[in-house]
């Protein structure tokens, strides 16, 4: 539950068409991924996060914008590129915070655009403009449900009262050799 009086609670969906997510909060949410973080593999770890958005953008459809702290890559100025149709910001000289905030307060209509991001900075800035937002750990659920392949239909219950014809028998006496 928010901290802060009239701050609304994250929620555990995603309503909007358009997500702004906080690149390295969320790679954090994924077990593997933060393995790779741990070994100093950030660009198998943003490659990975990137790939996940990617499999989800392309069930839901949604616009999706990820910013990551600094560079993407040492020396390199690049601001943005895209990752199939996901939109990918890297925050040079600035936090990944700052980028994420100045997208909201430059955003016309920021209740279109779902934040993701657990920081409290973010979260209590988003909610002054009535952006909607979803904690990193929230997001990542419904990301992995959302990719989860489709459970099989359940066997049907056997029946107990199973009645044959007496041709259906005959059928089934040749069969077994009675």
């Amino acid at each position: 539950k928010a901290r802060w009086i009239g701050l609304k609670t994250s929620s555990k969906v995603c309503n909007t068409n358009a997500v702004l997510i906080d690149g390295f909060n969320l790679i954090y949410k994924f077990p593997d991924l933060e393995e790779k973080m741990s070994r100093g593999d950030l660009p198998g770890a943003m490659r990975g996060l990137l790939g996940i958005l990617k499999d989800y953008q392309s069930h839901t459809k949604k616009k999706l914008r990820v910013v990551f702290d600094g560079r993407k890559q040492k020396g390199l100025d690049m601001t943005s590129e895209r990752f199939g149709s996901i939109d990918v910001f890297y925050s040079l000289d600035y936090t990944a915070d700052f980028v994420i905030m100045q997208f909201i307060k430059q955003d016309p209509k920021p209740s279109l655009t779902t934040v993701v991001s657990s920081d409290k900075q973010i979260v209590s800035f988003v909610n002054r403009f009535g952006a909607p937002f979803i904690h990193s750990e929230n997001f990542a659920e419904l990301m992995v449900k959302t990719l989860e392949p489709a459970a099989p239909p359940p066997l049907p219950e056997k029946d107990e009262n199973i009645s044959l014809s007496d041709e259906e028998v005959g059928f089934w006496e040749k069969m077994f050799g009675k």
